[in-house]
């Protein structure tokens, strides 16, 4: 046998073999320990079903090949093979047969076994029939080895323009935000805000799983409109005029242009939202009104997309609690208060109940994301 040849593939597998001819498995078995780094033996299926589970229980994978006689007592191979086949549909196997198993060998094979080799059992058919499956096992396993590795350097990148898109995203809202807010935390609890809310929505046809993980980080642009407001209107002290006011509401049309343009973008790309589009919603309907009393378009209820509708309670609490240039700041039972009040007006009743159930933490909130003094 030229085991120097089959040995550069068969060195790193390990294997298990079941014969019930116990001369045989021995004489066997002692050339297959020589070749593979580990083998286990077996007398009958029974006992090498039980030795399948536990090698993978102890090592977390299965054997790399399984080399089985068909005839044998209490459990034969025809059923081994089948019982491995529901555990491991992906194992390969070398059957062992007489020619008298002719019937049943060709079921086998029909079924896809990977080789076979015939009794009494030739030399040469031996090493050409594992030097051949060895192969495909071992080319297989530096495949996988290679993917896996391909997907961990992917895995990786995507975390990396994930991050980098997500520093990005609130560089820009906090120099949008800068006006009002020095520490840049605003935009950050209005995240954290909209998180708790909508981890507390009960998922429905409008609130889905993909708006969950979307919505907190879409509203970080929540006010990105406001880049387009003249500054001095934005840090005026007093009142603004009506005319003013109008301006300062532009923002919202401005951010929901803007960012529905950059989705339709990505769209015609990969023919499919990006978390633009929610961000998008956020921006041009976070200042509508349960009533219909809002801006940009006087929606009303539930015309109004559910992640402004979150949004909305979000900003509104940050407002009332932050000082601004033309306001102290409230305390936390006011604001909650106010909000109270707001329902089925401002706000949805259903996202104030919402509130309502979980204030406490907007507090908790507010005090760890608040650098100002």
């Amino acid at each position: 046998m030229d085991f120097k040849q089959i040995y550069k593939y068969t060195k790193d597998l390990n294997i298990l073999y079941v014969e019930d001819d116990e001369c045989l498995m021995q004489e066997t078995g002692e050339i297959l320990k020589t070749l593979f780094f580990s083998t286990d033996t077996a007398l009958n299926g029974q006992i090498a079903l039980e030795k399948y589970k536990n090698y993978f229980k102890k090592n977390n994978t299965y054997y790399d090949l399984v080399i089985t006689d068909i005839m044998m007592p209490i459990m034969d191979g025809e059923t081994l093979i089948r019982k491995i086949d529901f555990l491991n549909t992906n194992q390969p196997v070398i059957v062992i047969s007489a020619f008298n198993d002719s019937s049943r060998l060709i079921n086998l094979i029909q079924k896809g076994i990977d080789g076979f080799i015939l009794k009494p059992i030739s030399s040469l058919q031996f090493i050409e029939t594992l030097q051949k499956t060895c192969k495909s096992i071992s080319a297989q396993k530096k495949l996988s080895l290679y993917q896996k590795e391909l997907e961990q350097k992917v895995q990786c990148q995507a975390k990396e323009i994930i991050y980098t898109q997500r520093i990005s995203i609130e560089a820009i809202a906090n120099m949008v935000e800068g006006y009002d807010d020095e520490t840049g935390m605003h935009v950050k609890r209005i995240e954290k805000f909209t998180a708790l809310l909508v981890n507390s929505y009960p998922l429905d046809v409008n609130c889905s799983v993909e708006l969950k993980e979307l919505a907190p980080f879409a509203s970080l642009l929540h006010d990105i409109g406001k880049i387009a407001i003249p500054k001095d209107i934005l840090n005026k002290p007093d009142k603004l005029t009506d005319n003013e006011f109008e301006i300062v509401k532009r923002h919202s049309q401005l951010g929901g242009d803007m960012l529905e343009k950059a989705n339709n973008t990505f769209k015609k790309q990969f023919g499919k939202d990006s978390y633009l589009h929610i961000a998008s919603n956020i921006a041009m309907y976070h200042h509508e009104k349960y009533n219909g009393k809002g801006y940009p378009k006087g929606l009303k209820g539930e015309e109004i997309p559910l992640c402004a509708r979150v949004v909305a309670i979000a900003d509104v609490y940050d407002a009332l609690r932050s000082k601004r240039v033309y306001k102290e700041s409230f305390s936390h039972k006011k604001a909650v208060e106010i909000i109270k009040q707001e329902s089925g007006e401002s706000f949805d009743p259903k996202m104030v109940e919402i509130f309502l159930s979980i204030k406490d933490k907007f507090e908790e909130v507010f005090h760890k994301y608040n650098d100002l003094k």
